[in-house]
């Protein structure tokens, strides 16, 4: 009786562990162009899910962006390795801004430039596309990221034009 619950118990690690081999998760690393600026990096799991992060520059400031994609592929006549990808996260990080450009008044002969710095935290949103190069570990991707923030005292912006480029190494 001993021996045979041995046997099954090795049996069953056997099949976890060889299951456990088996998820693979393609690791990326990168950069993104476009009105955010920075590094980025994905994991994409078998299911094709993807979790991302941006360490991100725009507005003289740096933020950090966790994202969670969805993945499908493309089918298209001659381009294997095309996927949608869309999700959406949340951003943390601070920002500059110009006191000018909150309170423009434009009767106001005296224009000056008052700069603050400070926190800065949001919600964004992703739809792009993607295409891995069967030759060689390098896919390249365009996306569109829109996001609405908080930052300062009490001031909101929503920026609907937040385009990006993607150079990314696949290990």
């Amino acid at each position: 009786m001993k021996i045979m619950f041995r046997i099954i118990i090795m049996v069953a690690l056997a099949l976890v562990v060889s299951q456990a081999m088996a998820q693979e998760n393609l690791k990326q690393a990168g950069f993104r162009f476009g009105n955010t600026t920075g590094f980025t990096g994905r994991v994409v799991t078998e299911n094709n899910f993807a979790f991302e992060g941006i360490l991100g520059f725009r507005n003289g400031g740096a933020q950090i962006y966790t994202l969670f994609e969805v993945r499908k592929p493309i089918y298209l006549n001659r381009l294997e390795n095309t996927f949608l990808y869309f999700g959406g996260g949340g951003h943390l990080g601070f920002v500059r801004w110009n006191e000018y450009d909150q309170y423009y008044n434009p009767y106001n002969y005296n224009h000056y430039y008052d700069w603050h710095f400070g926190a800065a935290f949001g919600l964004d949103g992703i739809i792009g596309m993607e295409y891995a190069f069967n030759s060689a570990p390098i896919s390249l991707a365009v996306d569109f990221k829109p996001f609405f923030e908080i930052y300062g005292p009490f001031l909101m912006r929503a920026n609907f034009w937040d385009f990006g480029f993607h150079i990314r190494y696949n290990f």
